[in-house]
């Protein structure tokens, strides 16, 4: 535990109000969907001053069901530790700073404390999703559509949970800096499946991504092989065992010819990616390059920029609904999927 400064972060007292809200009303029953919902409407009368806090991320301690996790937003973004002062310091984050010891009303004592929770608090976020629950981390995305967002991703989340609730459909797909969006999937407490993607470069550092966005370069796919196996080998030396999808970027757009062309020699190399950018596609040629891709069940991949709903819509219904939008933020994102749906 590190010392106590001379003014904390938040109020001890708001978030001992916080800590018995939660105990009120999560303490021995399974936490739900629901629970976190019936906790956000009560936590939002308290109106904190001193910290906002996320309780769609709320998850109990593996191994103590009496201590808690919660992500807040404070001066900085924090994860508060709140557990009963009987239950064993956390065995998961070493160094954490004392918030307060607080008697509960006709209960036991509790304890609060705080970790640094910031997009660049890496260490801790991973530990989170590592340690707390899994459910978090990124997953490829099969044949699932995706809308991937390239930046605001809490706001994108947001979007991405609205979609859902109304329609059933989860869209939910990112480009960008793993850990902030591994970050803000926690804070917004999406536990759906959603991915993380990187736009891979030999000199990439990459981490756990379920997506890997390589080039296909002009060497052609013999350099793309290798790409993919120094991939594969920097993931297996980092002990990184999780699944991903490839997706292959053409360099210059491509005709349904040459993706099959270029598919069929990955396939009998053992390389056929899940996703292929093949870069833009007239609306008279479409059909015939959504069927190539249908052939090696290859989801199309493309940029948007700024195309009319119409097109979209004709563009998902000739993949069959097999299909990737990038977008730039989370009003693309809203825009694509209105089209999409």
């Amino acid at each position: 535990m590190t010392p106590v400064p001379l003014e904390l972060p938040l109020r001890p007292a708001e978030a001992a109000d916080l800590a018995n809200l939660i105990f009120d009303h999560a303490e021995s029953k399974p936490l739900s969907s629901d629970v976190r919902n019936r906790l956000a409407a009560r936590a939002a009368l308290l109106k904190p001053q001193t910290f906002s806090p996320f309780l769609g991320s709320l998850e109990r301690d593996p191994v103590h069901p009496s201590v808690y996790y919660l992500a807040v937003d404070g001066e900085t973004p924090l994860l508060l530790h709140i557990a009963l002062a009987a239950a064993p310091t956390s065995s998961i984050y070493h160094k954490t700073l004392l918030i307060g010891r607080m008697r509960r009303p006709n209960g036991p004592e509790i304890v609060i404390n705080a970790i640094p929770f910031a997009p660049t608090d890496r260490r801790n976020i991973e530990t989170f999703a590592a340690r707390i629950n899994p459910a978090f981390y990124p997953l490829p995305q099969g044949a699932r559509a995706t809308i991937t967002v390239e930046a605001d991703f809490p706001a994108a989340f947001d979007t991405f949970r609205s979609i859902q609730k109304r329609t059933g459909k989860n869209f939910a797909a990112f480009s960008g800096d793993y850990h902030a969006a591994l970050w803000a999937a926690i804070r917004a407490g999406w536990r759906a499946p959603y991915t993380i993607a990187l736009d891979y470069s030999p000199d990439s550092t990459p981490a756990a991504y379920s997506r890997y966005a390589i080039a296909l370069t002009p060497e052609g796919v013999e350099q793309t092989c290798r790409q993919l196996g120094q991939l594969r080998q920097v993931r297996a030396a980092a002990r990184i065992t999780r699944a991903f999808d490839l997706e292959l970027v053409a360099a210059t757009p491509m005709t349904a010819e040459s993706l099959r062309a270029t598919l069929e020699l990955l396939r009998e190399r053992g390389h056929t990616p899940q996703l292929f950018c093949p870069g833009p596609v007239a609306a008279q040629h479409l059909d015939e390059m959504a069927a190539a891709a249908q052939h090696y069940q290859v989801t199309l991949s493309f940029p948007y920029r700024g195309e009319p709903p119409a097109t979209v819509r004709a563009t998902s219904k000739a993949t069959g609904g097999r299909i990737n939008y990038r977008v730039r933020n989370a009003a693309e994102a809203e825009f694509v999927a209105e089209s999409l749906l």
